[in-house]
């Protein structure tokens, strides 16, 4: 039978909110699959900012600190960008106004204005990037149907805008090209990995989790083929392992799609795509709630682009591995 990617609603009240969202997250998989309704990147616009965005990115590395600062903020505060003062930017930023100048000078503009006009403009059109960056911090005091909203809220986050929408198209194209993909995770991203590659199962697209338990889990690595995809989850604070693998499977030619929290974060820069999903700060933990919807979106993208036909899920397992009642 053809993949189902609708959700079923808990029947347990408590976690109506939860399944309201994963509903819509369903309809968005649909929704992106339609060759029709693909977006179009808000690039087009005249005056968009996003080649101001690509220079930062370019050059981030080489700048010096004061300039990387500045640049950062720039990025995760567009609409800042567009109307506040240079001087008012600055010290948000927690630079010095003259800083903003040597970035525009920096990344080939006259001024600072030159910049903000090109913000403007995309305001003007109405296309506005979202912003990508930490959500606001869950209040720990609060009522459990309290909690559970602000859970639920987070992933509801995912379907405000256009650019992610856009990522998860384009991460779906390459990974569904892929003869083979490759899932790299570590703590908490481990079982979004997981998760990706046991989807993946259903519809019988070869994954490989790489899973460092003995520390020969990136071997697999080196069997890797022409075309072959890693998918690498990575949040901050990135681990170098991450990190490591991204720079071996971009050596061997694999293409790499990322889920990650920010445009700058090191595995980004190796990525041939990047899905960015923003956060919440820390409560008593780090909740990776957003990055985990994001992972099954895109494996439900994945299996439309590839026109799964999947079997009852307990018949994909060996006899008797599923519980039965006599």
């Amino acid at each position: 039978m053809r993949l189902s990617l609708r959700r079923e609603v808990s029947p347990a009240s408590s976690f109506v909110a939860f399944s309201i969202e994963q509903q819509r997250m369903g309809d968005m998989v649909q929704r992106l699959a339609r060759k029709d309704e693909i977006f179009v990147s808000s690039s087009s616009v005249a005056g968009a900012p996003h080649d101001v965005e690509e220079l930062f990115l370019d050059q981030f590395e080489e700048m010096p600190q004061q300039l990387k600062l500045a640049a950062k903020y720039m990025l995760d505060h567009p609409a800042e960008v567009a109307f506040c003062s240079m001087r008012e930017l600055a010290r948000k930023a927690a630079v010095g106004h003259t800083t903003m100048m040597r970035l525009a000078h920096w990344v080939g503009f006259d001024g600072y204005e030159e910049i903000r006009s090109r913000y403007r403009a995309i305001f003007a059109a109405g296309s506005v990037r979202p912003h990508v960056g930490a959500l606001p911090a869950v209040d720990v005091h609060v009522e459990p149907d309290n909690v559970i909203a602000t859970f639920a809220r987070q992933t509801s986050r995912l379907a405000e805008g256009r650019e992610f929408s856009q990522q998860l198209v384009n991460a779906a194209q390459i990974l569904a090209r892929a003869p083979r993909i490759f899932c790299f995770g570590l703590r908490s991203q481990y079982a979004v990995a997981h998760q990706f590659t046991y989807a993946l199962s259903h519809f019988r697209k070869p994954a490989v989790l790489l899973d460092d338990t003995g520390g020969t889990g990136m071997d697999a690595l080196w069997n890797s083929g022409p075309g072959d995809a890693l998918l690498l989850i990575s949040i901050a604070p990135h681990a170098r392992l991450s990190v490591e693998v991204a720079r071996k499977a971009s050596c061997r030619g694999l293409a790499i799609v990322a889920i990650t929290d920010d445009r700058l974060s090191p595995v980004a820069a190796l990525a041939r795509a990047s899905i960015l999903v923003p956060l919440p700060k820390r409560f008593y933990f780090q909740s990776i709630t957003p990055v985990l919807a994001a992972a099954e979106i895109l494996a439900g993208l994945i299996a439309q682009r590839s026109n799964a036909e999947i079997d009852d899920p307990a018949k994909l397992g060996e006899p008797d591995v599923y519980w039965r009642d006599s």
